[in-house]
């Protein structure tokens, strides 16, 4: 995350949880991003058998359409990203915590103002052959109306995300069990929507989430994987008059799991959900899903990852059920010099909605970042965003989602580091 601002709207929530925090981590094995380099690593401060890294980011840059409408009003904005990462730093058994801030500034449009923040903590205790995980992260993001299914409010959004989560794997040789239990609670604030404040309460939900993964080994990192999961998504507001929206699913998906640290890197992953709702009068919904994540590295500079991801989400509108979220990403990182690296990205998004209707974004941006030396580096990107809207979608009212627009975002950035 250090070398890559993130400039796309669009906010899948599993995107923002906290980094090098055990019960978070997330390894598809060694990028041209990810690499050590020794001369340009940051060191951080040892207290006793801890590490702790302080980051500062900060950054200036120009937004062309904030509220994603034809014509929509453009400013500039300053950002600033302080970050605080603490890791254990033992033989056996793992503590982490990360704490870190966003804000951004628009002089120009200043109702668009935010602050948001992230924090988790972590551990993992060794057991036998395994690592017994537990975790918690608190997300305080905003909601934009440029982001894919977000309604459309003329301020940010703010809501909050507190996640638990514990998991264990059981190694039997060859054959490695891996059940796990999460719990989320979400719960959203108010913002302008048709000239007047909107309450999103209804949107507050407790999640249940629960299943587990069985690996067989193949040889060596690649294995055969199948992956259970069931849902329980309760929405704690019921606002009179209108249906529950409160839902369970199923899901089961199945493929290769692939690390070797070579070439071809690869997780694959497909299979299908069953959604059944409170409200009688909605139909079972049945979709097919995938999570897939494919690194390629041509030669020891280059790096091509592509990465796929279908899954239903919860609604996002009092007028919906929920959506099929596809999102596709090609993204190539370059190590043009052994301390600049080039990256761009092409991507598309989709929300298929229950009932009907459909929203297609497309994205493309390029960028450079500067390491100059252990603790500072410099970066600029660029993103150019276009959302279109199928038939069906309600783009006005208190419940419309976001109509077409065209957005450029640029982002230069200095960024320190102890």
């Amino acid at each position: 995350m250090l070398f890559t601002p993130s400039l796309a709207d669009a906010q899948y929530v599993p995107d923002y949880f906290p980094v090098g925090v055990p019960g978070y981590d997330k390894d598809m094995g060694v990028t041209v991003v990810t690499r050590v380099r020794p001369l340009y690593e940051q060191a951080g401060m040892r207290l006793g058998s801890f590490i702790i890294r302080p980051n500062l980011n900060e950054g200036i840059g120009y937004n062309s359409n904030i509220n994603g409408t034809s014509g929509g009003p453009s400013s500039w904005f300053v950002e600033t990203n302080p970050s605080l990462q603490i890791n254990s730093d033992w033989g056996r058994n793992a503590l982490g915590a990360y704490l870190s801030a966003d804000s951004f500034v628009y002089p120009q449009q200043s109702n668009q103002n935010q602050v948001s923040w992230q924090g988790g903590i972590g551990g993992a205790y060794t057991i036998g052959r395994g690592d017994l995980t537990l975790a918690y992260a608190h997300l305080s993001l905003f909601e934009t109306p440029t982001e894919i299914g977000a309604p459309r409010t003329a301020t940010p959004l703010p809501y909050t995300v507190d996640d638990v989560r514990t998991g264990y794997t059981f190694d039997f040789g060859r054959w490695s069990l891996s059940p796990n239990f999460e719990f989320q609670h979400y719960q959203y604030g108010s913002a302008i929507i048709g000239g007047v404040v909107s309450d999103q309460s209804f949107r507050d939900e407790d999640a249940f989430i629960y299943g587990g993964s069985l690996r067989y080994d193949l040889s060596g990192k690649t294995g055969l994987l199948v992956v259970l999961r069931g849902t329980s998504s309760q929405f704690v507001q019921q606002p009179n008059g209108l249906p529950s929206l409160s839902s369970n699913s199923g899901a089961a998906l199945a493929g290769i799991d692939y690390k070797y640290d070579g070439l071809w890197r690869y997780q694959l992953l497909v299979g299908f959900e069953v959604r059944t709702f409170a409200n009688a009068a909605v139909k079972t919904h049945t979709s097919p899903i995938l999570q897939g994540t494919v690194i390629y590295t041509p030669t020891g500079l280059t790096t091509l990852t592509a990465t796929a991801l279908r899954t239903i989400e919860d609604p996002t509108t009092a007028s919906n059920f929920g959506f099929n979220y596809t999102r596709g990403q090609l993204r190539v990182d370059h190590e043009y010099l052994r301390n600049v690296l080039l990256d761009g990205e092409v991507g598309i998004e989709n929300a298929s909605y229950i009932g009907g209707g459909s929203q297609t974004y497309y994205y493309a941006g390029t960028g450079l970042t500067w390491l100059i030396n252990r603790n500072m580096r410099l970066s600029a990107h660029y993103q150019f965003t276009e959302g279109n809207n199928g038939s069906g979608v309600v783009t006005t009212g208190p419940n419309a989602v976001g109509s077409a627009f065209n957005q450029h975002l640029v982002l230069v950035q200095l960024s320190f580091g102890l």
